[in-house]
């Protein structure tokens, strides 16, 4: 029998991600959504179904999505037919006008100083630049639009024992593109970092990457041979790049689609139970949790610590972007 658990209910009661009947219950899934789960349950309470977010402005997470936008804004362009000097000069505007604050009336102002207004600049135009005679075209969809930001959704022939409602699989791809005769996925990743070769190692396993190669498969209907990883390396006075290929065998993503099975029934079992545990190995993982100070106090101390310290957004993984 589950319980009424108020808070939730009010959470995701406009959700339409998550079941009806059981409020804590996520039934489309995305790789933010279920790369929280895998990290820690208690993570994923906080992050994905109560939508806690720091209330300070995450610079990388920013940075990331501006460079997101100009590169879909280029390909936009070139596939409406501009030409690659115009497309650069509408895509340059467009950041200088996206970065622009008009309520405080000045620029996006960042305290990294590999990752600002300036440096998003140039390490856009220099990666259009080093990459406008690339032997790839983006994929036209069959409604006539390019394959750019693209939201998908898909049925997984899996259901919830809870409630016998139906997962689904969602996410974006930043890019499709036809090369060498193959379709390949593509995505961009910014880091400070010097990039060699076991920079693109990391995205084998990977959960994004595994999602979006069966997705895209199930998607678009065509077998996708691999994932382009774009790495970009930004400074504060250069920008560096490096171009990888991932790829996955039928049978690692058959691997991958069981394991999770597995995850989907654990979150029936947190749902059910209204209880996600913690996972302590986790605390410390990728620069720290930005729950751990949460999770650190006695339990009734950490209602008003989530209310003080955090906002609440809400994340939709049925939203759409793009095409």
């Amino acid at each position: 029998m589950v319980k009424s658990v108020t808070e939730s209910q009010v959470v995701t009661a406009n959700n339409k991600s998550f079941s009806k009947f059981v409020p804590m219950l996520q039934l489309a899934w995305d790789s933010t959504s279920l790369g929280a789960l895998k990290t820690c349950p208690r993570y994923y309470l906080y992050n994905i179904i109560y939508g806690y977010s720091t209330k300070a402005e995450n610079v990388h997470l920013v940075f990331g999505s501006y460079l997101h936008s100009a590169v879909e804004h280029y390909y936009h362009c070139r596939a409406n037919g501009f030409d690659h000097k115009t497309a650069v000069e509408s895509t340059t505007l467009a950041m200088l006008e996206v970065t622009f604050d008009k309520v405080l009336k000045r620029p996006w102002f960042s305290d990294e100083p590999t990752k600002n207004r300036m440096s998003l600049i140039r390490a856009v135009v220099w990666y259009l630049d080093k990459h406008e005679h690339d032997n790839m075209t983006t994929v036209i969809l069959k409604n006539g639009k390019p394959a750019v930001e693209l939201s998908f959704r898909h049925e997984t022939g899996l259901t919830t024992d809870l409630t016998d409602e139906e997962y689904l699989l969602c996410g974006h791809l930043d890019r499709v593109v036809e090369w060498n005769e193959s379709i390949y996925g593509m995505d961009h990743k910014t880091t400070k970092s010097a990039i060699y070769d076991d920079f693109f190692q990391k995205f084998s396993p990977d959960n994004q990457i595994s999602l979006y190669m069966l997705s895209g498969q199930v998607v678009l209907d065509i077998p996708m041979k691999g994932f382009i990883i774009d790495g970009i390396q930004v400074g504060a006075t250069f920008a560096r790049f490096q171009r990888g290929v991932v790829t996955r065998t039928k049978n690692q993503l058959n691997e991958w689609f069981k394991d999770l099975q597995f995850w989907l029934r654990q979150a029936e079992t947190f749902a059910e139970q209204e209880y996600y545990p913690m996972n302590e190995k986790s605390c410390s993982n990728y620069g720290g949790c930005p729950y751990r100070q949460v999770c650190g106090a006695s339990p009734e101390a950490r209602p008003q610590l989530l209310q003080h310290l955090y906002h609440r957004r809400v994340w939709d993984p049925l939203t759409t972007r793009g095409v």
